[in-house]
């Protein structure tokens, strides 16, 4: 079976700050997927580099084995790909 999404050795750094380091996975259809980690571990960093709001400084990201890299944040959208924010609210 052929992953849905393939990360390969994503890093993305800040000046002398680490952003993420070397995170690859592949998701096939029907996973699910958790990111956990403590506060400034590299979550937010690595979802922007998903979908496109960050470029990576080293690494790859295909979604349905074509590369995202390169791309709007609209355009990777439209591949299928989004982001939905967590939003507190009082019911």
């Amino acid at each position: 079976m052929t992953p849905l999404l393939q990360v390969e050795s994503i890093a993305k750094m800040y000046g002398a700050r680490i952003g993420c380091t070397d995170v690859s996975f592949d998701l096939y259809p029907g996973e699910v997927m958790g990111i956990v980690g403590e506060s400034g571990s590299g979550k937010s960093t690595l979802l922007n580099c998903l979908v496109g709001k960050l470029i990576p400084d080293t690494g790859s990201v295909a979604f349905q084995g074509e590369s995202v890299l390169g791309r709007k944040p609209h355009e990777i959208n439209q591949m299928g790909i989004s982001r939905v924010f967590q939003t507190p609210e009082i019911f």
